[in-house]
């Protein structure tokens, strides 16, 4: 079974082409269309649509152009600071310049009168991305032109504190590309069962797991890349981790993996550091 980076592949042309011919051609030139070599349904599996300003910070990532949000936007991402945006690397390894990318915030409704589009004016890809292991260091961070009126999320949470954690995105959900982002619950899964879940794979150091593994059914998947894994609800939630990989979606056994925050703290500061840009 094929590895399975869960970005989306466009879409606007999903909608029209269907998932087996889908062939994104610009900043995600490294995703691959698994259809016909993985069965599952492409979503947030089990979820149910997330409330305006359930996620403020919760942002999509999409091609500069023509089109609508819906139409470009092809990854995730979670607002750290007024002007900058933590993302997956592999969503925008390949890309050369900022100018091809853009953010729309404002709403979990890409045709939302709401939504602002935000162009990126630089990025920086982890220097250890793809080390030790494939998809370790799975994180980025987008600068933006302007800031953006949008409540960012905190970071640094330790994730085994918690029994069960949140994700949010807009993946395919297998008959059609959802307008309204959708978040679900999934359980905490130790490194020792993520580690045996993906023998060899896994960067226990950058890399988190959750899902259940014993019947699955919820879990992040293609088009969620680059998206928020959070602490459950309350009084402040803070992100743990960022939507990376995993194989099929939602399937006992396969729980999704995501990049974990905690390790990258150092590294994000030292860039923001660079910026000019306060933590």
């Amino acid at each position: 079974m094929k590895r399975k980076h869960l970005i989306r592949l466009g879409a606007g042309a999903g909608a029209v082409l269907g998932a087996a011919a889908l062939a994104w051609a610009g900043t995600a030139a490294n995703a691959q269309d698994n259809s016909a070599d993985n069965d599952f349904g492409a979503q947030v599996i089990g979820g149910q649509p997330a409330e305006e300003g359930q996620y403020p910070w919760l942002v999509g990532l999409g091609s500069a152009g023509e089109g609508t949000p819906w139409e470009r936007q092809f990854c995730g991402g979670s607002v750290i600071s007024e002007t900058v945006v933590l993302t997956a690397a592999h969503c925008v390894e390949g890309t050369e310049d900022a100018a091809e990318l853009v953010v729309f915030s404002g709403s979990v409704d890409l045709e939302s009168d709401a939504i602002v589009e935000t162009a990126v004016s630089d990025f920086h890809i982890a220097a250890d991305y793809n080390d030790p292991v494939a998809m370790a260091n799975d994180w980025a961070l987008l600068l933006l032109s302007e800031p953006v009126d949008v409540e960012p999320i905190a970071l640094s949470a330790e994730p085994e504190e918690f029994d069960a954690l949140e994700t949010a995105g807009w993946g395919n959900t297998g008959e059609e590309y959802p307008v309204v982002a959708e978040w679900v619950e999934v359980p905490f899964v130790s490194d020792a069962d993520c580690e045996a879940a993906y023998p060899g794979e896994v960067d226990a150091a950058s890399m988190l797991c959750a899902g259940d593994l014993a019947n699955g059914g919820v879990d992040s998947c293609q088009g969620d890349s680059g998206g928020p894994i959070m602490t459950p609800a309350g009084d402040e939630q803070i992100l743990v981790g960022i939507v990376s990989w995993g194989y099929g979606c939602a399937e006992a056994g396969n729980p999704g993996v995501y990049g974990e925050v905690a390790d990258f703290d150092e590294d994000i500061a030292a860039v923001l550091d660079e910026w000019g840009v306060l933590a």
